[in-house]
């Protein structure tokens, strides 16, 4: 996903029950932060509560 000024990319471990998430930011670290809780509340949606896919 594109954000202004940054981006991420999740996809599941592969070798671990868990998914990791891949972010820039233009902006600097602060940004990034923000960048990185979007993107774990957005994956987090997509799973569910539980971590399954829905």
């Amino acid at each position: 996903m594109v954000a202004d000024g940054g981006w991420f990319a999740a996809r599941p471990s592969g070798t671990e029950d868990i998914y990791k998430i891949y972010a820039e930011s233009m902006r600097g670290e602060e940004h990034l932060s923000h960048i990185v809780t979007e993107a774990q509340a957005i994956v987090d949606a997509a799973l569910g509560a539980d971590g399954k896919e829905n």
